[in-house]
């Protein structure tokens, strides 16, 4: 490597071009940008500053429009609010007066506050007087709520008068939750997705909140992550607990002025000061320090639920959902009950394992809900993790729910997975299945392969053409990889390896055979290549040094029904990584079953027809059944 070029982590490149780790990782995934190691991901500065460069100048305006959040300024409407007419027009009329005249978000939803109020007789305003003044409001039903605003007022800046007075005749309130609402969508998408944070649909928290166990109506209730409220106005209506017994903490300052409207509003007829307050939570609360004065919240807590922001903590690279899960456990009591929307790579991405052994041994894991993608304009999916704390969680059985199917797996089983993952879509009986089939007598590929990274050039327009030139030779991609073969080549390459970002040592690329997989994939594709071809860094190189296995017999194992199987049920990523791929079982053979095996494979680089007999013959050196086959088969069709 360049001894001028400086390697980045996957926290500082995000930070220097000023969006989250997780838009990084899907860059990554899309080929926009090329990792110089993949564990722990890191990048050269260069590739950073190039890709900053592009971004900045308009070259990749794809990329701003569908993935840079950070970078974006568009304003999303929560899904399940997009067919109520009513309320999108009057958003939209509201978000272009707000644009056009540009006014403060902070002053708007002030007056969208008041107009609220006094919609439900909490005050009366004099419109011949200032919005933003304590004396054009009168007739205050509650104490509580005059303290609310004027306490608010304190802070607001002058703004000129008649703007805001349009502002207010312009509302038209048709939903409880309304001022949240209104944040959400006059929130940029760029500010969402840095604070890690988005809109929770309120059917989401009330499923979750109808299955809290409910004890009594003394018990705490605590969001601490609250944004504007959502969780602690349905714990009102489901919990049914009284107003002290209900705690938000949020950094945002404004978004817990609305949320302490809201609760307020949750409760009539009561005059109290809500417990919800501006708070970093990760840093601020409970730390055990001797000068923290909310210590007192550390094992005190009945109930937990929230939809923690994600993406890397400020401090480190972990997860801030990982962070929030922990202080949670922390601020829960002995029987205690939690409940976190989450993403779904807290199942088995190897960073959050940590928080995985920590689930598994504080208590109990009573459910998981895999519910796909649920928040506009966030593409990952989602599940909710239901946990009570109690050091009694021996033969404790976890109800895994996907859609219509639900089934039970013992908790103890996740411990002795690698890395805890907690492989939800492995049945018992799967569990079982997967058991014999790594009780086979077995090597892997673990210190026995070669591996190599396929081409970057660093400037593909440059260096790669669809016409084959005079010195140039065919270089395949990703995409050009199918089971056992390669397509016809659609690029060209001058192979000068010191023009290039990275490439691999040459001698790689010219073996007599070797095997080549896509790597951005969710299933095994691995091809056979004796013609000594290129790649690029979406095609990788496997050269498998087995005991007593052929490269060939390595191929029919990777391309295999079975293998396919292995790599859904345990890994269940979009990329085909080395760590998992050398964790495959490759059982010890016979000469005359490996001789048979190669004999087909043979066969099949010239008649695809010849897959089933292959397949067949894999199954049967593991010994599988019938029945356990047909699980197999299903397991790959879901």
């Amino acid at each position: 490597m360049n001894a001028k070029l400086h390697q980045l982590s996957v926290d500082k490149a995000a930070e220097v071009i000023g969006v989250s780790t997780a838009t990084m990782r899907n860059w990554v995934k899309a080929g926009h940008i090329i990792p110089v190691e993949q564990r722990p991901l890191s990048f050269l500065d260069h590739d950073v500053n190039k890709l900053k460069n592009s971004l900045a100048n308009g070259s990749l305006q794809k990329l701003i429009n569908r993935a840079n959040k950070a970078n974006s300024t568009a304003n999303i409407l929560p899904s399940e609010y997009v067919s109520n007419n009513v309320f999108v027009d009057n958003i939209k009329t509201i978000k272009t007066f707000v644009d056009e005249k540009k006014l403060n978000v902070n002053l708007v939803l002030f007056v969208a506050t008041i107009k609220l109020l006094t919609s439900k007789s909490e005050l009366i305003f004099d419109k011949t007087k200032s919005l933003f003044s304590t004396n054009s409001f009168k007739n205050w039903k509650r104490n509580s709520v005059k303290i609310e605003i004027e306490n608010w007022l304190k802070e607001l800046s002058h703004a000129e008068q008649n703007n805001y007075i349009k502002l207010y005749d312009s509302i038209t309130l048709t939903d409880d939750d309304f001022l949240g609402l209104l944040y959400q969508c006059l929130s940029s998408e760029g500010s969402k997705s840095n604070k890690g944070s988005y809109y929770t649909p309120v059917k989401l928290i009330e499923d979750s909140l109808c299955e809290i166990k409910k004890n009594s109506n003394d018990n705490t209730f605590l969001d601490p992550c609250c944004g504007t409220g959502n969780y602690l106005i349905s714990a009102v209506k489901i919990l049914r607990l009284q107003p002290k017994k209900i705690l938000g903490f949020d950094i945002d300052s404004l978004a817990v002025k609305i949320a302490r409207i809201n609760l307020l509003l949750a409760y009539p007829e009561v005059d109290f000061s809500p417990n919800v307050y501006c708070l970093d939570s990760l840093n601020e609360l409970a730390t055990g320090d001797v000068f923290c004065q909310t210590n007192h919240f550390l094992n005190s807590i009945d109930v937990i639920a929230t939809n923690p922001p994600w993406g890397a903590s400020k401090n480190d690279s972990t997860e801030t959902f990982s962070l929030f899960l922990q202080k949670s456990l922390q601020l829960l009591k002995d029987n205690g009950q939690l409940s976190f929307i989450l993403p779904e790579s807290i199942l088995n991405v190897k960073t959050h394992s940590i928080i995985r052994h920590t689930l598994l041994t504080q208590g109990k894991i009573l459910k998981i809900i895999k519910l796909g993608r649920q928040f506009t304009g966030v593409f990952t999916p989602v599940i909710r993790l239901d946990f009570l704390k109690t050091s009694k969680n021996t033969d404790n059985l976890v109800t895994i729910q996907n859609d219509e199917n639900v089934f039970h797996v013992e908790q103890k089983r996740f411990l002795t997975n690698s890395n805890y993952v907690f492989d939800i879509d492995v049945s018992a009986n799967e569990a079982k299945l997967l058991q014999k089939i790594y009780a086979i007598p077995h090597n892997t590929l673990f210190q026995n392969a070669e591996w190599a990274l396929g081409i970057v050039t660093g400037d593909n327009k440059k260096h790669l053409s669809d016409i084959k030139l005079q010195k140039s030779e065919s270089v395949f991609r990703g995409a050009d990889i199918q089971a056992f073969c390669v397509n016809e080549p659609k690029l060209f390459l001058n192979f000068e390896p010191k023009n290039f970002q990275q490439v691999a040592p040459e001698r790689f690329f010219r073996m007599p055979e070797k095997l080549i997989y896509r790597f951005i994939s969710k299933t095994l594709t691995f091809a056979y290549d004796d013609k000594q071809r290129l790649t690029l860094n979406s095609a990788n190189i496997l050269i498998p040094k087995i005991p007593n296995v052929s490269l060939k017999v390595a191929l029919a194992y990777l391309n295999s029904s079975l293998f396919q199987y292995l790599f859904k049920k345990q890994f269940s990523t979009h990329k085909v990584l080395r760590g998992d791929l050398e964790k495959l079982p490759f059982p010890i053979l016979s000469n005359s079953k490996h001789n048979k095996i190669e004999q087909i494979v043979e066969q099949v680089l010239n008649d695809k027809n010849k897959y089933d007999q292959l397949d067949a013959l894999i199954f049967s050196t593991f010994h599988l059944s019938n029945s356990e086959i047909t699980i197999i088969h299903q397991g790959l069709k879901k």
